[in-house]
Parts: structure tokens; sequence; C-alpha cells
């Protein structure tokens, strides 16, 4: 067994493989990476060291003369379901790869010979699932800890009774600060299910607020729109994946019924925030038509709340866009089009109108891809598809943020402070973004 380790690493990673010229591999292509990494030749072996030290990712390799790799990844299910699991096959092995995915629930499998870039790509993305999970455990950890002692200050005399109302009082207001760390979170969750599915989200969200912004609604309903934007999609979290790539109209009569219900479980979910109350109410109306043929209330015209028919509109217009699955991508004059068609009818008119004024600004942003980039690769020119925080939780630059000279020279200054982790993600080939809002 050898070990590499450059001083204190966030991750452990184990890479198991009969073959020492692979781990050799392996542990060039994590050199430079913030891991630490631990090799074995022997399954029985790796499975050991489970018990011992806290591993977060194992690479398995599936031929091995003494456990195969389906076993030994099956194994390490059993024994810690957390850990990310990840399986190297032959280019010919396709029924290795398939009992992987269906008996080990591993995370991807990957051809040999690898693409290194890929795979560290991979580690990467699976990496950011572990720690997602990790972070929810903690959180309901957090929550039984302050319900016990909830439990406890009720025990108390007045005054500590008193003493400690203050102090939740103290607690709440601090959560209603955290408003947009809320919705991370949420999106963090829905992007564990389908990276697609957030990445409309958000552009919807640019969408929507802009929209707002030019409808000259109040500052506090132009969040709310972008929020209710980003988490129209909450209610799907338990959906199947092919129920969500469906157009409505290639669903079954139970599988409609099902989907009309999404945006009442969105509803339910967020209403048990305070905060998040308003975002629910939003999200349940923007399935409504502006003639009433809506759900889930067939709601009709002004009954139906702006901020709704704002999402309602972006949703559409950017499925047009950017279609799921295989569907065919149409050009920006066709999709405004097909709006105008509905105009009336589906979409309220005032929005339709909003929509064409204020897309020239924001269709290279929805349309364009995310690219993730390292702090040194950052330049001039480059826009933020997400926020840019410190490891702190600083934020440095709002998403769409257009990057000056000056912008770069603040992010370096922080880093020396308060490091920046990971990679940064921005939009591939976007041109100038002039916003109605800056």
């Amino acid at each position: 067994m050898n070990q590499q380790s450059e001083g204190r690493s966030k991750h452990l990673l184990l890479c198991v493989d009969d073959e020492e010229n692979i781990l050799h591999a392996l542990r060039r292509v994590f050199r430079k990476e913030p891991y630490e990494i631990l090799t074995t030749v022997s399954p029985k072996e790796g499975l050991a060291l489970l018990e011992s030290r806290s591993v977060a990712l194992i690479i398995s390799d599936h031929r091995m003369p003494e456990m195969e790799g389906t076993e030994l990844l099956a194994a390490v299910r059993a024994k810690n379901p957390d850990i990310m699991r990840i399986m190297l096959t032959g280019y010919a092995d396709m029924k290795a790869a398939i009992e992987a995915i269906n008996d080990c629930q591993v995370y991807r499998y990957i051809s040999k010979p690898w693409n290194d870039d890929d795979l560290r790509l991979t580690v990467q993305e699976a990496l950011r699932q572990y720690d997602l999970v990790q972070t929810n455990r903690e959180l309901n950890e957090l929550v039984k800890e302050q319900n016990k002692e909830l439990y406890e200050v009720n025990r108390t005399l007045e005054s500590k009774i008193r003493e400690r109302t203050k102090e939740l009082e103290k607690k709440n207001q601090e959560l209603e600060g955290s408003f947009y760390e809320m919705i991370e979170f949420f999106i963090g969750l829905m992007e564990m299910k389908s990276a697609a599915l957030v990445g409309h989200a958000r552009r919807t969200a640019i969408l929507s607020k802009e929209m707002a912004i030019y409808l000259q609604l109040p500052e506090d309903e132009q969040k709310l729109c972008e929020a209710a934007a980003l988490l129209m999609d909450s209610g799907t979290f338990g959906y199947p994946d092919s129920l969500i790539k469906k157009q409505i109209e290639q669903m079954d009569p139970a599988e409609q019924i099902l989907w009309q219900k999404h945006p009442l479980l969105a509803q339910a979910s967020l209403k048990r925030i305070k905060r998040m109350e308003p975002v629910g109410q939003i999200i349940r109306f923007h399935h409504e038509h502006f003639d009433g043929n809506g759900f889930p209330d067939k709601l009709k015209g002004e009954m139906i709340p702006l901020p709704s028919h704002i999402i309602a509109a972006a949703d559409y217009f950017d499925l047009l866009l950017n279609p799921p699955g295989s569907a065919r991508r149409v050009s920006l004059s066709e999709a405004m089009k097909a709006l105008e068609k509905e105009e009336g009818k589906r979409f309220d008119p005032t929005v339709i109108q909003a929509l064409g004024a204020i897309i020239e600004n924001v269709h290279e942003i929805i349309t364009s891809d995310e690219l993730e980039v390292s702090l040194e690769e950052l330049k001039e020119g480059m826009t933020l598809a997400r926020n840019l925080k410190t490891a702190g939780g600083i934020l440095l630059l709002p998403a769409q943020s257009r990057l000056q000279a000056s912008h770069l020279e603040k992010i370096h200054n922080f880093h020396k402070i308060d490091p920046i982790i990971g990679r940064i993600t921005i939009y591939r080939n976007v041109k100038d973004f002039k916003s109605s809002s800056r």
C-alpha cells in the first residue's frame, strides 16, 4: 500500500487496481489537486482502509484477480453509501459497466484509457455531490440540536425563556438576511439530480429579473421573481428523469396529473420557511394561462400575479432557445414569434412586450454555455455565471458581472487573505452584456 499526501487535504481518495502502473498514472493525474491519495493493489486491503480512514471517493478497476470491481464497490456501498464510487472498465466490458450502475449504483464508469482532464472533472463533480450530502446531514443535525435546545428552554424559568427568545429572534434575523444562501442550498440539491434543470432555471431567472426591472416592479418583487424562477421546478425533485424530459403532450393521463402537481409540491415545500412563502405563491401560479386554460387553479388574466406571468413567459422562451434532449433549438426571432402567437392566450400581452424590449440585452447570456476556469485563467471581459464568493462566504461579485481590471485586482487581493476555493463558472463566448439593471 502506497500513500501520497501533500499537507492536509480536504478530501481523501482511494484508488484500487491490481496493476501498479495504473496506480502510478492515477497519482500523476491528481498530483496538483488538493486531495490526499491512498492506493492499493488489494481490494481487501482497500476495504480494510475504510474502517480507519474517512474516504470521500473510491476509484476501482473492474477486472482484478482477488475481487472484481463490482463486488468491491457493492461492499463499499454497504459499508458507507456516502462514499462516491467510480469504476474503470475496458472499452469492451459494457456488461460490467451496466452491473456497476445497477448493482453498485456507481457515480460514473470510465473507460480505459481515460482522458486526464475528463477524469479530473468527473472527480471534482463527484466530490461536489459528496459535499452537498455531508452539508445536508450537518444541517439536519443542527436542526436536531436546535430543537433540543428549544425543548430545554421551555423547562427553564420565565426570565431564561425571555432571554432565549431574544436569542432566537436574533437567529431568525440572521436567517432573513441569508435569503440567497437558502436559494443556493435548494439549487445545490436540485443540481445533484439534474444540472441541465438548474441551468434552465438560472437562465429563466435572468430573463425574469430583467422583465421585472423593465416593468418597474418594486425591488423586493424583482428579487421574488428571480428567486421563484430559480426554484420553479423544485416540485419535480422526486420525479423520475423520464417524466421531466417529456413534453406535456407526450405524457399519458397519469403522468399529466402528476406533472400538474409540481407547482403545488414546490409551494408546500417552500411555505415551511417564512421568508420563502411568497416565492412559493409565485411558483404555484406560473403554469396558469392568461385565458384561464392553465393549471392548477384555472385562474385567468389579472387574477394571476404578475411575477407568475413573468416567469411563465421566461420559462417557455428559454425552453425554445435551449430545448432539453434532442428537441430542435430555434432562433431568437422564431422564439419571439412563438410567444407572440400565444399573446392573450397563454401569456399576458404586457409581459410579451417586456420580453421583446429586454431580450437584446440578455440573449447572449441565456444562449451561452457555462465553463469552469481556474482563478489564474480569469481574464478581463469574462462574464460570471455564478456568484463569486471566498471560502469565508464573502460575496466578491454577483452572477452576470462582466470582469474588469479593477475586479481582477480585487479578486486576487481577497484571495490572499480569504481564498477562493475550486473553479469559477463563467459563460463561454459571451460578448457585451448591457443589463438594464446596471
